[in-house]
C-alpha cells in the first residue's frame, strides 16, 4: 500500500508539471501574437478634461479667537466686591465691569491727596522765591509717585473695557479673592471678526503675504467653508522655535462661530478659477498625457500649472471635452488601440 501510494504521488506531480508547462507555451504564444501579430486591445479608464476652479494652499489648524480678546484682570491681589456684567453682555469701551475691593484705593488716595496740596502749596512759595528749588523738586518728585501709586491702584480697583465686545467668559464669582498669575475674572471678546493664530515654517513663510485669501472649516459646521485673509505675518522668525506667526482673520456672520472652537483651513497662495484640470493619474513622465480618439491613444505633450497631489492644471496641449486616459498609461505608445471599461 505505501508503495501505491508512493507512485501515485508521482504520477500526479508529473502530471501538474505537465499542464502548467501548457499553460506558459499558451501565454507566450499570446504574448508572441501581441507583439507580432495584430495589436489586441488595451483595456484603460478615462477622463473628461474640464474647466474648474485649482488651487494650492499651506495647511494650518488651531482655535478661533475674538478679533481682540482679552482677560479681565487686576495686576495686584484683591477681594472681588462687584462683577457687574455676566455672560453675552455687550458692553462698550470704559464701560465698569469689575469693582474689587477698595480698602487699599482709600489709603493710597489720601496720599495722593496730600502730596497733590504739599506740591501746590510747595509750588506757590517757589514763585515767590521763599523755597530753594530742590525743595520744590522734592516736593514735586512725591506728587507724581502719589499719582502714578493712585492710578495703578485705582486701575486696579475698577476694570473697565478697553474696547467694544461681548463678554465670552466668566471665571470668577463675587466675593472671591483674586492674585496676579491666575486665570481673568472676565474674558472679553470682539467676535464679530474672528482671529485664528497660526505658525508658518520657513520653507512656507517665503509663499505667503499678508492680504492672502485663506478657506476655512470648522468641525460644527462641516458643510459650510468660511473665508478670511492672512495678517500680521511677522517679519522675523521666532528666536526659540524658528517659526514665522500670523493671523487668519475672518467675519463671523451672525455671531454663529464661538470663540475657542477648533478650526482647520488652508492659506491660498496660487490658484486659477477657470482652469483645464485632469487627474494626476492622466499625466505620465515628460509632461505626457494620452487622449482616446477613435479608440487610440493619442499622444500628447502639455504644459502645466498647478500640480496637486490629485489633479493637475493644463496650461497648453489639452482642450475643454478632450478625453483622456487616466488610468493604464503604463507602457502605451502612441497609435495603440484601447478599449475604455470606466471612469
Amino acid at each position: 500500500m505505501m508503495k501505491l501510494k508512493s507512485i501515485t504521488g508521482i504520477l500526479s506531480a508529473g502530471f501538474i508539471i505537465t499542464l502548467l508547462s501548457g499553460c506558459g507555451a499558451a501565454s507566450q504564444k499570446t504574448q508572441q501574437q501581441t507583439n507580432n501579430g495584430p495589436v489586441s486591445e488595451i483595456y484603460v479608464k478615462t477622463a473628461t478634461v474640464q474647466k474648474e476652479e485649482i488651487y494650492d494652499s499651506i495647511s494650518f489648524s488651531g482655535r478661533l479667537e475674538g478679533n481682540k480678546d482679552v482677560m479681565i484682570m487686576p495686576q495686584i491681589p484683591g477681594k472681588i466686591e462687584e462683577i457687574l456684567v455676566g455672560v453675552n453682555d455687550r458692553v462698550l469701551k470704559n464701560d465698569l465691569l469689575v469693582r474689587m475691593n477698595a480698602d487699599s484705593l482709600e489709603q493710597v488716595e489720601a496720599q495722593y491727596e496730600a502730596a497733590r496740596k504739599s506740591y501746590e502749596r510747595f509750588g506757590s512759595l517757589y514763585a515767590d522765591k521763599q523755597i530753594a528749588a530742590q525743595v520744590y523738586d522734592q516736593s514735586k518728585a512725591g506728587y507724581e509717585s502719589a499719582r502714578a501709586a493712585y492710578s495703578q491702584v485705582l486701575g486696579n480697583t475698577e476694570l473697565t473695557a478697553p474696547f467694544q465686545g461681548t463678554i465670552v467668559g466668566k471665571y470668577f464669582d463675587e466675593n472671591e479673592l483674586y492674585s496676579p498669575g491666575r486665570r481673568g475674572i472676565l474674558r472679553l471678546a470682539q467676535i464679530e471678526k474672528l482671529k485664528l493664530p497660526i505658525t508658518v515654517v520657513a520653507k512656507d513663510y517665503i509663499k505667503l503675504s499678508d492680504g492672502m485669501e485663506a478657506r476655512i472649516t470648522v468641525e460644527a459646521f462641516s458643510d459650510q467653508i468660511f473665508t478670511g485673509v492672512l495678517r500680521d505675518l511677522s517679519p522675523g522668525a521666532d528666536p526659540v522655535t524658528g517659526l514665522f506667526s500670523a493671523n487668519i482673520i475672518m467675519d463671523n456672520p451672525d455671531n454663529r462661530l464661538p470663540v475657542g472652537i477648533f478650526a482647520t483651513g488652508g492659506v491660498i497662495f496660487q490658484a486659477s478659477e477657470d482652469a483645464l484640470v485632469i487627474p494626476r493619474t492622466a499625466l505620465s513622465a515628460d509632461n505626457v498625457v494620452f487622449t482616446l480618439e477613435s479608440g487610440r491613444a493619442k499622444r500628447r505633450v502639455v504644459q502645466t500649472g498647478i500640480l496637486l497631489a490629485d489633479k493637475v492644471e493644463i496650461t497648453e496641449g489639452l482642450n475643454e471635452g478632450d478625453t483622456i486616459i487616466s488610468e493604464g498609461t503604463m507602457g502605451l505608445e502612441d497609435g495603440m488601440a484601447v478599449k475604455a471599461i470606466g471612469r
